[in-house]
């Protein structure tokens, strides 16, 4: 009692300075309960800094996974936009390297990026000039075939890593003649492929996209048909026809395979029996249908008669 009576002020202070630290602890505490520690995950692009302009990343992820830490209010107001990862290229060469990935948080501590290190291949930029070569996919209507593909423009731009432009092959323009059986126009992707045909995504094409104007035709048929002389008239009396040969005995049509499909024979022009007496050779055209070729349109008759007046 004598200590304290002495000492008033210094146990006043003492008091006040043990009240702030149990209301620390309090308010801590119940902070922490209202308000605690907290952990989320975040998938966000993977950027690049400081890359050469004439310099790119070979197979550089799209994104990468950050999980950040903070509290529940922090990160509740946490958007994907506020999260950001990259790599800084600063003074990198070309070759194969490993390269830390670097991330960022509006509000909260990053804890952990997956992944955080990556082996990476850096390679010059080049492009070049390419002609177009025109590809026909899909099936086309029954009968029909394409006779040619007008592309706009003839050649294209590719763009890409050094290494891989070296073995593009060819740039082809696929062109889709599913369900058309007249001439159409389309925009047909341009794909630069390898020597084994293979298409290849890092390659930029520019433009993608190629004005394709496609002629379809009727896809033609061929087909050997027997020759038939046509006779019309009647032989004079005492005249008996013995027989007809036909050099040659076929001729091969090519037509619409519709077309072919309702011819059984082809007939020579008429033959006029009225004036014929005795055997006779003559030089007959046929009759081609319209819209039919023929390897051959004249054919040679042998007439073989017999006369009654003879025997």
């Amino acid at each position: 009692m004598m200590l304290s009576s002495k000492h008033p002020t210094r146990n006043s202070w003492l008091a006040r300075i043990m009240c702030v630290i149990v209301a620390s602890i309090l308010w801590v505490y119940v902070m922490n309960e209202q308000n605690p520690i907290t952990t989320r995950s975040f998938t966000v692009p993977l950027q690049t800094v400081h890359l050469q302009d004439d310099m790119l990343v070979k197979d550089l992820p799209e994104t990468v996974n950050v999980r950040v830490s903070g509290t529940r209010s922090q990160i509740a107001a946490l958007r994907t936009a506020d999260v950001k990862a990259f790599i800084d290229f600063e003074g990198a060469s070309k070759g194969r390297n490993t390269y830390r990935v670097t991330a960022q948080v509006k509000n909260g501590e990053v804890i952990e990026i997956t992944p955080s290190l990556l082996q990476l291949e850096i390679d010059t930029q080049v492009s070049k000039e390419m002609k177009l070569e025109a590809r026909i996919v899909g099936v086309p209507h029954s009968g029909i075939t394409v006779s040619r593909m007008d592309l706009n423009p003839l050649q294209v731009k590719i763009s890409g890593a050094e290494e891989r432009i070296n073995q593009v092959a060819k740039v082809l323009v696929m062109v889709d003649i599913s369900n058309h059986d007249k001439n159409f126009e389309t925009d047909a992707t341009a794909v630069a492929v390898d020597q084994l045909g293979r298409e290849m995504y890092d390659v930029k094409v520019t433009p993608s996209k190629v004005s394709t104007t496609v002629t379809i035709v009727r896809q033609l048929g061929t087909n050997d048909f027997p020759i038939k002389a046509d006779l019309s008239g009647k032989l004079p009396s005492g005249i008996t026809l013995v027989g007809t040969k036909i050099t040659p005995q076929t001729v091969r049509l090519t037509a619409d395979p519709k077309v072919l499909g309702e011819l059984k024979e082809i007939k020579t022009a008429p033959i006029v029996l009225d004036n014929i007496t005795s055997n006779v050779e003559l030089n007959m055209p046929l009759q081609i249908p319209d819209k039919v070729l023929a390897d051959t349109h004249n054919v040679i008759v042998e007439i073989t008669v017999k006369n009654e007046k003879d025997q």
